[in-house]
């Protein structure tokens, strides 16, 4: 095996070992009989989080007083923003893709998935940082920060759903 062909076997391990570790039962893409169900699996704990998050913070706009408007409308946008992003990663619909149908993927295009996957969950562990102080959670600045957040998995998500698409890189 050849130093580049090996650095990408190095790579593909990296990934999905961060994958697997942080989603009990995720064995990988490299079996294209499990492939949908693993996608599922990765896709139902990205929404679970998702939920999570959105909970705390249907409970802050609750919990919020008439004179603070301005800071539940602000919350209520960043709810439906939260609600567009988990219904996308949810039902993400990708039909006939090189993903699916071939029988064996390229190891750096493995990579790049597990490398995709791995951003947003690290960027939805930041989130869930950001979340532990509700009271924080009222304040604009914070809730700038989470909508900036939820735009960069938004975007991060709409690259795995292009490369899924793509042919093998």
């Amino acid at each position: 095996m050849g130093d580049k062909a090996h650095a990408v076997a190095d790579e593909l391990h990296d990934w999905l070992a961060e994958l697997a570790d942080r989603i009990p039962g995720f064995v990988g893409y490299e079996a294209r009989e499990q492939r949908r169900s693993a996608d599922k699996l990765v896709r139902d704990a990205m929404v679970s989080k998702l939920d999570n998050l959105r909970d705390i913070l249907a409970d802050v706009m609750e919990q919020a007083n008439d004179a603070e408007t301005s800071v539940v409308d602000d919350i209520s946008k960043i709810l439906r923003i939260m609600n567009e992003l988990r219904d996308k990663i949810e039902f993400m619909a990708y039909g006939e893709t090189v993903f699916l149908s071939n029988d064996r993927l390229e190891p750096a295009f493995l990579a790049r998935v597990y490398q995709l996957e791995v951003q947003i969950y690290d960027h939805l562990d930041e989130l869930e940082t950001v979340f532990e102080s509700p009271k924080d959670l009222g304040r604009r600045d914070t809730l700038r920060d989470i909508r900036k957040r939820l735009d960069t998995i938004s975007q991060e998500f709409n690259t795995i759903k292009e490369t899924l698409k793509s042919s093998q890189l």
